[in-house]
């Protein structure tokens, strides 16, 4: 989806699906993140960890948070600000639908932007909840 500022309204609404996530992306992730806890990736290890089986990196949850509010955005627009916050895991298999929502638009000095709510879910579970704010090039 491409969106100009003007034409953008509060409450205006765009879902993205991410893919499925697979282990394979798991293990990729930890090599780019440097992040290599066995819970992302060794099933018998997270299983003895107490989880029941391997968990996605919630900073992976936040790319398709972020994936999401710059198709949201489109060309020439960039995520200024995001934050927000792992509610529940998300799992190899696991669909991640994010749901983008404008709350604010502001004009200033600095430029046109926008303010998103961000909300993932897979298949009606909360796994993520946050906010973002989009830069709009004049």
């Amino acid at each position: 989806m491409q969106s100009r500022f003007d034409e953008l309204a509060v409450g205006d609404r765009y879902t993205l699906s991410s893919d499925a996530v697979t282990t394979r992306q798991l293990v990729m992730y930890a090599g780019a993140s440097g992040d290599f806890n066995r819970i992302h990736y060794d099933q018998a290890y997270a299983q003895e960890a107490g989880l029941s089986g391997v968990i996605a990196h919630g900073m992976l949850t936040m790319a398709i948070a972020g994936r999401s509010a710059c198709a949201f955005g489109g060309p020439g627009v960039f995520v200024r600000d995001i934050e927000g916050r792992f509610l529940n895991p998300v799992r190899p298999g696991d669909v991640v639908v994010m749901t983008v929502e404008v709350v604010a638009k502001m004009t200033g000095q600095g430029g046109s932007c926008c303010d998103l709510a961000l909300k993932g879910e897979v298949e009606g579970r909360l796994v993520f909840q946050g906010r973002a704010t989009l830069t709009f090039q004049r």
